[in-house]
């Protein structure tokens, strides 16, 4: 567990896309710990559930793998650094964030962001199953995410013509597992978010705990939560911190969800970033065993194997979408649109050069605040 997941942590940069791809080609490709069609329908659970999926995913794993043990080890090797790396960032952000240099160094990462998440789509793509019924429910994905059509709807639909297609193709498999691994993770869940309770941060702690609850669509999804309950109010954080903190969790290893390290800083100091990020996890160390025990059930069960083959393909298409969506945004000029390209060319050639990738990013950042001064 620790051989797979203590890299994963410091390499997995470009968000949820990026994190899953990778998964695959360690626990599937590489180890064999399981067949791509079980990893395919564990991924599509898991989007199915709120919080950042891609995390839920590397817990589930570790679950099934080494059970809670394995799971918090999981937790642990994987969040661990993207929460230290952002709070080290937004203690850094306090004193230069306002700086329009830092501002266009970013959009050149942003660009590099692009590639990564596209190559990341691709590989994505073969998790579900292939033919004429696929490609339409990863296009119609495509094209509602676009629209603005709600990500959960949007699964939804995947799942329900994934069941009408392919619900009669009988697959057999074993029936394992018990609530029992529910309950274990109870105690756990108390002690990682005791720090909930300290004096003053309560109001912080229950806002990210009510986000991490509650935010369907994995991270890609995140920033309209947090603009609806961070800026203004008590809170007093601007949209620019918002989406800053958002921009910088794009390009740092780990889960997205991490932005809560770095926002939790802006309102509080580090003890609000180490709350924050206790807080809008917290509720993934429940839903995983729970999400366990229900595709433990229903591994055998034809017709919803067919619906998670749906929404893995629905997933797919919304990933897409999110790529478009940060596309209109980083390509402000040429610059940007060859520098996506050139990362994904590079991801094509090595699929593990995440890290070059972002400093092609950075090197056109500085290219495009030279060419403006």
């Amino acid at each position: 567990m620790a051989a797979v997941f203590a890299p994963l942590g410091w390499r997995a940069i470009g968000g949820p896309a990026v994190h899953v791809a990778l998964m695959e080609r360690e626990v599937v490709r590489r180890r064999h710990w399981l067949e791509r069609a079980e990893f395919s329908r564990l991924f599509a659970a898991c989007n199915l559930l709120p919080g950042p999926g891609s995390t839920q995913l590397a817990l589930l794993l570790g679950l099934r793998r080494a059970g809670v043990r394995g799971m918090l080890l999981a937790a642990l090797l994987f969040i661990g650094p993207a929460v230290l790396v952002m709070l080290g960032l937004a203690e850094l952000y306090l004193h230069v964030g306002a700086d329009r240099s830092v501002q266009l160094v970013l959009l050149g990462v942003d660009a590099a962001v692009v590639g990564i998440v596209a190559r990341a789509a691709v590989d994505l793509s073969a998790l579900g199953r292939r033919g004429v019924v696929g490609v339409v429910i990863a296009a119609a994905a495509l094209a509602a995410g676009i629209l603005g059509f709600n990500p959960l709807v949007v699964l939804a639909g995947g799942s329900l013509i994934g069941y009408v297609v392919w619900s009669l193709d009988a697959v057999g498999h074993g029936r394992r597992g018990g609530f029992a691994q529910v309950a274990s993770a109870l105690p756990w869940l108390a002690t990682v978010t005791a720090p909930l309770a300290a004096a003053g941060l309560l109001p912080l702690a229950l806002i990210f705990l009510k986000i991490g609850a509650l935010a369907f669509g994995s991270g890609y999804v995140l920033l309209p939560f947090l603009h609806a309950d961070l800026v203004g109010g008590s809170f007093h954080l601007t949209d620019r911190q918002v989406a800053d903190a958002f921009a910088l969790s794009q390009v740092t290893p780990g889960p997205v969800f991490a932005v809560a390290a770095f926002l939790g800083v802006q309102i509080s100091g580090i003890p609000g970033g180490v709350v924050a990020a206790l807080a809008i996890f917290a509720p993934s160390l429940v839903f995983v065993p729970l999400v366990n025990v229900v595709t433990r059930i229903t591994e055998a069960r034809p017709g919803v194997r067919a619906s998670l083959d749906g929404v893995v393909l629905a997933a797919v298409g919304l990933i897409g979408s999110a790529c478009v969506a940060l596309a209109r945004v980083a390509f402000a000029g040429p610059i940007e649109v060859v520098t996506s390209v050139a990362v994904f060319a590079l991801l094509w050639r090595w699929p593990r050069g995440q890290p070059i990738g972002v400093v092609l990013g950075i090197l056109a950042g500085l290219l495009i605040l030279a060419t403006t001064r």
